[in-house]
């Protein structure tokens, strides 16, 4: 990528580092909350629980609407609008969430969680950007690209969330919020992609019900779509009770979270940028490379739930996200080639609208921790993961 298109996309790529920095920044500050003494003071062990899935499972709730809905409007009202629409609403939703802890009201701060769910939808409307300038061959190459900056975000959210929460709950609210504003001043100055509507549109709250009724006449993405749903509902759970995990059997603190979300981000970070390329270059075509991601990760997933010292989970942990980056890129790649242009923002916000499925059922399995070991759930995202490798054996690529 040349400086000149670098320059152009730069607000772009700045929406999506802060949308997947919105993701990663919130998991280990929310582990860390509800260990809080004044959450622990309030609430017995088990309505702990609960609270912590409501506050895992609204992200997703908003999410599943919010990207749905984003990704259409993308092609109808034009993509630079609609991530400008994103990060004035990621920037409302952290502003309830820091009012929630000046004030002590853990409802307000579960609004401003349903709130950044309703407004992440920056990461499909910029890969339907990138695709869209990109020829058929270099699709998963382009999609590289903005999973490369996703990785970026991975690093420094984790790490603004957990050093920066260390301190204070508030501050890594206060500076994504801050983050947010300046993205949102870069995109009303950008020139890439425009406001080209591509088609019409009307929007309702059955629109997301509608997006994913019409999969139903789009059979061509049905297997890499199965297969993208089974593949990030295992590694979602994974992430959610690997931190949990690392919490409460290995003594972590809210600096140790951020800290050992980060080294996964760099897992990501170094597949994206090195990896995804060296393996990519060996086959003719991208369905190998998506089931050496898929087994590698699976594996790796199912041996974080034995028993492990903290050096071995750290390991796995970057290993699962530096396999975990071989089948996300090339199984995106699948989706976003299985429609033509106008449909693009509707598929990759489908897919979207997956993860925040998957995020949703990892939050809701957390309620479970009274009765269920984290480590049984550990090896539950593995077994889910190896079974996305059905559907891909299945799925034949578009020439």
């Amino acid at each position: 990528m040349d400086l000149a298109t670098l320059r152009a996309r730069f607000p772009l790529f700045l929406a999506v580092f802060i949308d997947i920095l919105s993701f990663g920044l919130m998991y280990p500050l929310i582990v860390a909350l509800f260990a809080s003494p004044w959450i622990v003071t309030a609430y017995g062990p088990a309505t702990r629980d609960l609270l912590l899935s409501l506050a895992f499972a609204l992200f997703p709730i908003g999410m599943f609407f919010g990207s749905s809905l984003l990704g259409d409007l993308s092609d109808g009202l034009g993509r630079r609008r609609t991530l400008m629409i994103c990060m004035a609403g990621l920037a409302s939703g952290y502003a309830l969430m820091w009012g929630a802890l000046e004030i002590g009201h853990l409802w307000l701060f579960f609004a401003g969680r349903l709130g950044c769910g309703l407004m992440a939808g920056t990461a499909p409307i910029a890969q339907a950007c990138v695709v869209d300038a990109a020829p058929a061959d270099q699709r998963s190459a382009a999609m590289a690209q903005v999973v490369l900056v996703n990785t970026l975000g991975m690093v420094a959210g984790p790490a603004i969330g957990g050093v920066l929460g260390h301190w204070s709950f508030r501050l890594p609210l206060i500076v994504a919020m801050a983050l947010c504003v300046v993205t949102l001043v870069a995109l009303s100055q950008a020139q890439f992609a425009g406001d080209t509507a591509r088609r019409q549109i009307r929007l309702d709250w059955k629109q997301p019900f509608r997006l994913l009724a019409r999969l139903a006449e789009r059979p061509a993405v049905w297997k890499p779509g199965a297969a993208f749903f089974l593949f990030q509902l295992g590694f979602l759970i994974y992430y959610t009770f690997i931190l949990i995990e690392m919490q409460r059997s290995y003594g972590y603190s809210t600096a140790d979270l951020g800290l050992f979300s980060m080294v996964m981000g760099i897992g990501c970070a170094l597949s994206s940028a090195v990896g995804y390329r060296l393996v990519r270059t060996c086959f003719a075509s991208d369905k190998p490379v998506t089931l050496i991601g898929l087994a590698g990760c699976g594996l790796v997933l199912v041996a974080s739930g034995l028993p492990l010292p903290g050096w071995g989970q750290v390991t796995l942990a970057l290993l699962s996200t530096m396999t975990n980056i071989l089948a996300f890129i090339t199984l995106l790649a699948a989706i976003s080639s299985a429609v033509d242009e106008s449909e693009r923002g509707w598929a990759l916000g489908i897919a979207n609208a997956g993860v925040a499925l998957s995020v949703f059922a990892a939050g809701l399995l957390t309620g479970l921790l009274v009765a269920v070991p984290a480590d049984v759930f550990l090896i539950l995202g593995g077994v889910l993961v190896l079974g996305a490798l059905v559907p891909t054996l299945l799925w034949r690529p578009m020439p």
